[in-house]
């Protein structure tokens, strides 16, 4: 229904619209494929899991409370009340409604796992001392970071949990070579399963539960998107959820603000339906 609307020239692809210069939590991805082009993808990268799901939550309720209050000229308020109480979030608007929200990732499952280390070590680097099995941590995933004096120190059990002095004057590294991986997904299998796992679990509530799948893929785009969802509509329907969203994050503060990300409807409530009909793009 909303394909056409979310494919203008702007949004026909997941990427940024502003300069990146004094932008902050983001990841630039470049690909060098095998015909010797490159290509480059710009994410949401945020060190801690929940603080990226804080930055998700705080600018999906910010663009959902628009949409819940509509042409209502006050304006619209929302709080979180609640925190993995199970779902990630539950939000109370300031008329008393309330509803859920739960965040699920949508990437290459070997890309994620590569970022998940990058970002780990990179805090390590940026600590004054490090514990003995932090810095055998940096040592097996980034061989010869670590002085091999200081290696030397590390030999029992007892050795890991010791705390050692870590001078590393160069700071946090700021570009990582990964090794070759094709991250190109089946997005109706990888979309299925991921809403799939929410809808197994036997929290009560999902009904008023809304899920936002985070978009970390890197060569997907919205048309891609449609694509799947089209596939699964009848799957995506019987879902128990009130509404499922695609959010793309490209750039955030620490608080949520100086922001740049998209979010593209997949399965809406009528509330939300007549209010993007008739406030989306155009």
């Amino acid at each position: 229904m909303f394909k056409d609307k979310f494919l203008t020239e702007a949004e026909s692809k997941f990427a940024p619209l502003a300069d990146l210069s004094d932008k902050h939590n983001y990841c630039r991805h470049s690909f060098t494929e095998y015909d010797g082009s490159v290509s480059e993808v710009v994410r949401l990268n945020v060190w801690d899991d929940r603080h990226r799901e804080d930055i998700i939550g705080f600018h999906f309720a910010q663009q959902y409370a628009k949409v819940y209050y509509g042409e209502q000229h006050e304006q619209p308020q929302f709080y979180v009340i609640g925190r993995d109480e199970p779902w990630d979030f539950e939000y109370v608007m300031h008329d008393g409604t309330n509803f859920f929200v739960e965040i699920c990732r949508v990437a290459d499952k070997n890309l994620l796992k590569a970022m998940k280390i990058e970002n780990d070590v990179t805090c390590l680097l940026l600590k004054d001392e490090l514990r003995g099995f932090e810095i055998l941590k940096i040592e097996k995933h980034f061989p010869g970071t670590v002085p091999e004096g200081l290696l030397g120190q590390i030999k029992t059990k007892q050795d890991r949990q010791k705390t050692f002095a870590w001078n590393n004057s160069h700071g946090a590294p700021k570009l990582f070579i990964r090794p070759p991986m094709n991250p190109r997904l089946n997005l109706s299998k990888e979309i299925r399963t991921a809403l799939m796992k929410k809808a197994a679990k036997k929290h009560d509530g999902k009904e008023r539960t809304i899920v936002v799948l985070d978009n970390l893929t890197t060569h997907s785009e919205p048309d891609n998107f449609f694509q799947a969802v089209e596939e699964l509509s009848s799957f995506i329907n019987d879902l128990p959820f009130s509404a499922i969203w695609l959010y793309t994050g490209y750039y955030s503060d620490d608080d949520g603000y100086n922001c740049e990300f998209s979010l593209v409807p997949i399965k809406l409530s009528e509330k939300e339906t007549k209010y993007l009909m008739k406030y989306g793009p155009k």
